[in-house]
């Protein structure tokens, strides 16, 4: 073979090689003449330095003609040639770990390999280009399948968990939500974000409030991710990580909570609606947990604003007794009447009185 056309340290490295090889040979020999008798070895054990082989030569080769045809100089290709010395061994090495799926794709990596080898550069290209679009292609129909299964498992096990929540068994119904969360796609964080809040409900009906925490912290980082930060959904999983908080006693954490949520409603909805009502009365209930009387009862007044509700709607009734209770904890008993008996001459509550 003709190496005139290689670079001073190729052919150096090259002749190293094969030097390194003759020894090694010349070691085998000699170590095979010293055997025992019963098949042993008296020398030391022998190392074998890989070396160049012609094909590894060829790539080079045929590396550097492509230079000459794209009119690259001497003193670049020279540089070009030391890169490709380095990518080469890198490119072989990855060829020779591919695992594709079947036998038919492992002879192409092993022809790809082969092309390299032999400088056939573009048949190699060629090879692990059609190699890759075989494997892909069943790999994204495979995918594709499996978000497919894993979203209408998800979906049956969250019915599944809705149903037994209505037979008031949360925590059957936790172990169900946590398994949906867990086996949606990837892609799906906005519905994993639902399942979650739904998880925590269930996780803190049933006393784990610490799991109860975690799991509303989760959907609430996944609902900022995929809605932004001043959306309603945002402010109903910040009430629901506030109510962990409040009823453990946590009322410094569940305080900011409580705000955040009245601040996006405000912005939202506008300042008559139910939901900035119902942030309004969780506010200052905390307030009066904390003794902070004066802080709570403008909000509770104003969360009276009757043109919020219908008439008779459990929210107001529940306003009006828990303003009520709010004005009897400050000795004004006569102004507590008047809500009292506000709150008796509408339609009777569907929730218990708060506070």
């Amino acid at each position: 073979m003709d190496f005139s056309a290689l670079p001073q340290w190729a052919t150096i490295a090259i002749a190293a090689g094969i030097a390194a090889f003759i020894g090694t040979m010349i070691g085998s020999r000699f170590g095979r003449g010293r055997e025992r008798a019963d098949g042993s070895s008296a020398g030391a054990s022998v190392t074998v330095v890989e070396t160049p082989t012609g094909n590894e030569n060829q790539a080079f080769q045929r590396f550097q003609e492509l230079l000459r045809e794209k009119g690259i100089g001497a003193k670049e290709q020279d540089t070009r040639l030391r890169e490709f010395a380095a990518e080469y061994a890198a490119l072989r090495r990855k060829l020779q770990d591919l695992r594709p799926s079947d036998s038919s794709r492992a002879e192409m990596a092993r022809r790809a390999l082969d092309c390299l080898e032999a400088g056939e550069l573009a048949e190699s290209i060629n090879l692990a280009s059609e190699l890759g679009r075989a494997e892909s292609e069943e790999g994204l129909t495979l995918r594709d399948r499996a978000q497919q299964l894993l979203t209408v498992g998800a979906a049956a096990k969250v019915i599944a968990a809705d149903l037994k929540m209505v037979l008031m068994e949360p925590a059957d119904a936790s172990e169900l939500y946590r398994q949906a969360s867990e086996e949606l796609p990837p892609s799906a964080e906005d519905k994993r974000a639902e399942i979650l809040n739904k998880y925590g409900t269930a996780c803190y009906q049933a006393g784990d409030h610490d799991e109860a925490v975690k799991a509303f912290t989760r959907g609430l980082r996944m609902l900022e991710k995929t809605l932004g930060l001043e959306h309603p959904d945002i402010a109903t999983s910040l009430n629901n990580l506030a109510l962990i908080h409040y009823s453990k006693g946590r009322l410094d954490q569940a305080e900011p909570l409580y705000r955040r949520a009245l601040m996006i409603d405000e912005k939202v909805f506008g300042y008559d609606h139910p939901s900035v009502a119902t942030d309004l009365n969780n506010l200052a209930l905390l307030y009066k947990k904390q003794g902070n009387l004066a802080a709570a009862e403008p909000l509770l007044k104003r969360a009276l604003k009757e043109k919020t509700f219908d008439p008779g709607h459990p929210s107001l009734v529940t306003g009006l007794k828990n303003y009520a209770a709010l004005l009897r904890s400050l000795n004004r008993g006569d102004e507590a009447k008047a809500y009292e008996s506000r709150a008796a001459s509408l339609p009777p509550s569907l929730t218990d009185t708060a506070g």
